[in-house]
């Protein structure tokens, strides 16, 4: 594995590990109304690829759901998931 590799390795482990962390600051965010990804990494003065990793793993858990379609720029935004 070259240098490369294992840094963006490592970069993602540790973005992996803030994700429960970073999971409830997103619920919070959203709680307030529905967001894109740019603005939550703005509201959270995080990157946007940090905060995409970070949401799509809550979609995948079924926490969030993208509304409506893609802005102009390609973004969706996304909502807490209502618990019955």
């Amino acid at each position: 594995m070259s240098d490369i590799q294992t840094t963006r390795l490592r970069a993602m482990l540790d973005i992996a590990q803030d994700e429960m962390i970073m999971r409830d600051r997103i619920a919070d965010l959203l709680a307030d109304g529905r967001r894109t990804i740019p603005e939550l990494a703005e509201a959270l003065g995080a990157p946007t690829r940090e905060v995409t990793v970070w949401l799509f793993g809550m979609r995948r858990y079924g926490l969030v759901e993208e509304i409506g379609r893609a802005d102009v720029d390609g973004y969706f935004q996304y909502e807490l998931v209502k618990r019955r």
